[in-house]
């Protein structure tokens, strides 16, 4: 014999007695029906007041959301296996030096060193040499600008960095002015990514 479910909704006082078992009801009428599991043929409703085998029904959440959420497209690219980087689009470093330097030499052109506003303009001269150096033919170069200031006082500076990465198509470059009461050290990193 197969069994058979049957839905039905319930009173107020019924909904209420369930709550004290353990039960949690819901305020719309489609989550307060109650699912009877009954063998064989007898469909009968469970009026004896035992509510032992009746178990509170939950709709589906899967139903209450739009089905296009489901039906997303995703873009897949396929592979270039590219590995280095086209004769025409290699790293030229007299180019990328000569577009730095002339970028730095109009931004410190007349700048008085004030501390308060150094980070500012730092990060200003950044920006600027970043977006100008993907502005070249580079495309599959990711870039780092890393730029410093500081005020002239006759103290010595050195500046470090290490980096993990492919020797022949990964660069960096560092280029250094003065003006009369300041020094910037910009360096920008150009690696490959595949």
């Amino acid at each position: 014999m197969a069994d058979s479910n049957i839905n039905i909704e319930l009173s107020p006082n019924e909904v209420r007695n369930l709550e004290t078992h353990g039960y949690k009801s819901r305020n719309t009428s489609q989550r307060n029906s109650i699912l009877i599991s009954n063998s064989g043929a007898n469909l009968g409703v469970n009026t004896s007041g035992n509510n032992a085998s009746l178990r509170v029904r939950r709709e589906s959440s899967i139903n209450s959301f739009a089905r296009a959420a489901y039906e997303r497209r995703f873009i897949r690219y396929e592979n270039t296996y590219q590995m280095e980087p086209d004769d025409e689009h290699r790293i030229d470093l007299v180019r990328i030096r000569r577009v730095a330097t002339s970028i730095i030499e109009t931004a410190i052109a007349g700048y008085k060193y004030d501390g308060s506003q150094a980070t500012v303009f730092t990060m200003a001269l950044a920006d600027r040499i970043r977006s100008q150096m993907k502005q070249l033919p580079f495309s599959r170069y990711k870039i780092i600008t890393q730029v410093c200031i500081g005020q002239k006082r006759g103290q010595d500076l050195r500046i470090a960095s290490r980096c993990v990465w492919d020797s022949k198509q990964d660069r960096h470059i560092t280029i250094t002015k003065e003006s009369s009461d300041a020094y910037v050290t910009a360096t920008i990193f150009f690696i490959y990514s595949e």
